[in-house]
């Protein structure tokens, strides 16, 4: 693993329920109060390379080691909480007086966390978080110490979403390529927002606004004549790489436009309804196999009613997927244009 980083929590906004119950960590974020002071943040490598990442990850542990000459001594002076010694320690191994003290200080808090602080990590391309348990550090047969993660490495929200990193913002993704053993972390309270499903107030008010923005399309959409529908229907193919290959509405019942994917060769071909039923798709659906042409799929775009098949040779394109496409594509002012 990259990096695992120890973020604050705030006890009211962290439930039970994300760490697992019974767990030890959620029994002490409960004991904390809402207005309890924030722990420290720190990141924390996971082997040279993320070389630890497997073993850490199916076994629900945190190692750490700084590759030090005398590992019974190493240990012992954590135990013993003998931390000038250990700074000692590892002068007497070559370190500088800087790194020397650096190492001691995030062995310190490695070893002093108390299952209060979260910890995450960067691994395919997803964030993994956790708390420690209780339970004291145990010397690794591999050399330096591990301590186990109540209930495991999560990678999902408390609403089950995958914390993926292209769904996260740069300022923790970049902890990601860190090299170190352990940094500071100046993102906390949006690590915490996320792990608990929540949005920053300016992205829930972008979302807010999309969809009363999709909502408002969706009212227009139904304004507009048959032919200009079926230009916006043409336009959205054509921002998404289709190109019309010919208006064939007057010449099959079938078909209303005749498109083609240049980056794949795909053929397929789209029916422009206004309103439309179920049944009325069902007659389209019928007519494809004694259809002429050199078409891999059909679509069905219409912006009123309710239309669905199992057929998989058809893609059904109704009023709320249309409008998120409109809105995607930069289409509303358009649309807007059309019908004012």
């Amino acid at each position: 693993m990259h990096a695992a980083v120890m973020i604050p929590i705030v006890s009211d906004v962290f439930q039970c329920r994300v760490l697992g119950p019974g767990c030890e960590g959620s029994r002490r974020l409960e004991e904390r109060g809402h207005d309890a002071p924030l722990p420290a943040r720190r990141c924390a490598r996971l082997g040279e390379h993320g070389s630890w990442e497997a073993e850490c990850r199916e076994k629900g542990i945190i190692r750490l080691w700084f590759g030090t000459a005398n590992d019974e001594r190493f240990i012992a002076l954590c135990r013993a909480r003998q931390w000038d010694r250990l700074t000692e320690l590892f002068r007497a191994e070559g370190k500088s007086k800087g790194t020397a003290t650096r190492f001691t200080n995030e062995t310190r808090l490695f070893f002093e966390d108390d299952g209060t602080t979260l910890w995450i990590t960067f691994m395919g391309g997803r964030l993994w978080w956790g708390f420690l348990t209780s339970a004291a550090a145990e010397p690794h047969s591999d050399g330096g110490v591990w301590r186990k993660v109540a209930g495991g490495w999560r990678q999902t929200d408390r609403a089950g979403e995958r914390l993926t990193n292209d769904r996260l913002s740069g300022a923790v993704t970049k902890y990601a390529a860190y090299r170190g053993t352990s940094c500071r972390v100046d993102v906390a309270d949006y690590v915490v927002r996320r792990i608990n499903g929540l949005k920053v107030p300016a992205v829930e008010g972008a979302i807010g606004a999309l969809e009363d923005m999709r909502r408002a399309v969706l009212d227009l959409m139904q304004l507009l004549q048959w032919r200009d529908f079926e230009t916006l229907v043409d336009l959205l193919f054509s921002t998404s790489g289709w190109r019309r290959q010919g208006q064939l509405g007057k010449m099959q019942k079938t078909l209303d436009l005749d498109l083609v994917l240049p980056s794949t060769g795909e053929r397929a071909f789209v029916q422009v309804k206004s309103k439309t039923t179920s049944a009325e798709l069902a007659e389209y659906v019928g007519q494809l196999d004694g259809l002429s042409g050199p078409y891999d799929r059909m679509f069905y775009v219409f912006h009123s009613g309710e239309a669905s098949t199992d057929d998989d040779r058809v893609t059904v394109l109704g009023p709320e997927k249309l409008a998120e496409m409109v809105v995607n594509a930069g289409l509303a002012t358009w649309l807007l244009g059309k019908v004012s």
